[in-house]
């Protein structure tokens, strides 16, 4: 889950964002995030389902339930940004619905660090487990997929305003597992 926007004026690596995502630790989970899914996707038959994600609540596709629901998926392992937004709402999301929420420690990044740690103890104390790991034996990779790539330059998500996202850490977060995911069908 990578789609997260802020309305403020940002800097980091010397670099000034205005209206973009920025979420600096964004480009440290990339490559982690990159590994599971090899490892997901080399380790035997996995179906990889994807679901459109124009909201930061990912349940505002009805077609997320549905599919966890005709699959029988019971479990989910969390990657992704930004843990006080997306990570937070859906992981209390699928906790709502019964799944056993399973968040995997640095596999997600924060805009504010503090925050994201008070989400994981909101989000612990409601029954999610932050996990070192995922198990071998998963069939079935849900990728909430983003309604933007790198190069956007200007998306949209739920009733916020436009936003230009080209070139920020969050956006290039989802060339990386995309390309991975390509390389399966290669």
């Amino acid at each position: 889950m990578t789609n997260d926007f802020v309305y403020e004026t940002y800097e980091y690596a010397g670099t000034l964002y205005e209206g973009k995502l920025v979420a600096p630790m964004a480009k440290e989970i990339v490559d982690k995030i990159a590994r599971l899914i090899i490892k997901v996707v080399k380790g035997g038959t996995v179906s990889v389902i994807r679901i459109p994600k124009d909201h930061l609540n990912a349940f505002m596709n009805p077609e997320l339930e549905l599919k966890a629901a005709e699959l029988g998926i019971d479990e989910v392992f969390i990657t992704g940004l930004v843990e006080e937004v997306c990570i937070y709402i859906n992981s209390l999301g699928f906790l709502e619905r019964g799944f056993r929420t399973n968040i995997v420690k640095g596999c997600t990044a924060p805009f504010d660090e503090e925050k994201g740690r008070e989400a994981f103890s909101e989000l612990t104390e409601c029954g999610a487990k932050l996990v070192d790991d995922i198990p071998d034996d998963i069939k079935v990779i849900l990728l909430l997929e983003d309604e933007h790539n790198e190069n956007s330059e200007e998306i949209k998500s739920g009733d916020w305003p436009p936003h230009n996202m080209k070139g920020t850490p969050g956006a290039m977060t989802v060339k990386t597992i995309r390309d991975v995911l390509e390389e399966r069908y290669s």
